[in-house]
């Protein structure tokens, strides 16, 4: 099936949210450090282990690749093939979805770096000034970023006042790309390659039109292959394109200080309003979810059909995973569709939690004895 994508038709994980009412929060993370970095021998064997049996217990099969990198280098590797295709490797490509967000908003916070607009700004001025659609007047860059703009379609009124509430937007993060091509005078997929290119991440891809040399994704309900022609409109928060490889590069860049300044890296991973979830007690920052329940966690997700994704992020332990499936399931059925990538994240986050309480504790022994 060939798909001319419009972002107002899908929902790119805005139906996975929860009932739970968003709220304003305000908290500043302290910068991580790397200490429990450094692997214990035998620990990547547990890991894989681990991973191994939940995904062979699963409920439903998987197709794709896990991949989890630590210190820098690729610790375990998890590929499973549909059908007759060929299992994927760490370079194929797949439809990132809604990972995407992540690559935008780092590229609107070096604009902030920039001084090309700032994050209090309200984004109609700089629309207008383009000839481009204007929303509601009070709309700033940080309530798209963070999902808080309660913006509707041109012509329709504002979802709700501005900053006092949640509600996932892949046309605010459209608005965003307009803006960044505006301010630049350049078109968004030079942008976002130029930016990667410069910090040395490779493997991930902003391109138009037709979306070529990806992996197969399969609708597994109907076993229907889905072929992609991207447009603006969903290009800056769910059309580019990945490998298992380039995402994690990316997410050790941005979360290793490669990418951005202190301060605009620290702006983006802020907890600005919490996303009603099914982990609980999740926020979302400028383009990436956290979490402080335990230790200190990033995350996305991803979902088109033929293609789902979750990517979790642990820069205390220098520690990143990555799910890229290359077949989808109803969005509708949440633990059928990401049960999976929800066991996985929680076996990681024991295994690192352990980790943290065994340093503490030899920690304090040796204070002890001092």
């Amino acid at each position: 099936m060939k798909i001319n994508v419009l972002a107002t038709s899908l929902c790119l994980l805005g139906a996975m949210a929860g009932s739970a009412a968003a709220s304003n929060i305000v908290t500043d993370l302290q910068p991580a450090t790397n200490e429990l970095a450094k692997r214990k021998p035998g620990q990547e064997v547990a890991l894989g282990d681990a991973s191994d049996a939940i995904i062979a217990a699963n409920e439903r099969p998987f197709y794709g690749i896990v991949a989890l990198m630590q210190g820098g280098e690729i610790r375990y590797v998890k590929s499973s093939a549909y059908g007759q295709q060929l299992a994927p490797t760490l370079d194929s490509r797949v439809m990132l979805a809604s990972q995407s967000k992540m690559v935008t908003a780092a590229l609107v916070m070096q604009g902030v770096s920039q001084g090309k607009f700032a994050l209090e700004d309200k984004v109609n001025p700089y629309l207008a000034s383009a000839n481009l659609p204007t929303y509601d007047e009070r709309i700033t860059i940080a309530q798209l970023l963070s999902h808080s703009s309660g913006i509707a379609p041109q012509g329709k009124a504002n979802r709700f006042t501005p900053g006092s509430d949640f509600q996932y937007s892949n046309l605010g993060y459209q608005v965003l790309g307009q803006l960044l091509e505006s301010q630049y005078q350049t078109d968004f997929s030079t942008l976002v390659n130029g930016f990667l290119k410069e910090h040395g991440v490779s493997g991930v891809e902003a391109q138009l039109g037709a979306q070529q040399g990806l992996i197969a994704g399969i609708e597994a309900s109907s076993n229907e292959p889905m072929e992609y022609e991207v447009q603006m409109n969903l290009l800056p928060g769910g059309g580019m394109t990945g490998s298992a490889k380039g995402l994690l590069n990316y997410l050790s860049a941005l979360h290793g200080g490669k990418l951005l300044s202190k301060e605009a890296y620290q702006a983006m991973v802020t907890p600005r309003m919490q996303r009603p979830h099914r982990w609980q007690q999740l926020y979302y920052g400028f383009g990436v979810q956290v979490n402080q329940q335990g230790i200190e966690e990033y995350s996305h997700s991803g979902y088109l059909p033929g293609y789902q994704s979750l990517s979790l992020s642990y820069p205390a332990f220098d520690t990143y995973l990555v799910v890229l499936e290359n077949a989808s399931w109803p969005i509708d059925e949440r633990n059928q569709a990401f049960g999976l990538h929800d066991k996985l994240r929680q076996s990681l986050r024991d295994a690192l939690m352990d980790e943290a309480k065994a340093e503490n504790n030899a920690s304090a022994s040796t204070q002890s004895r001092l």
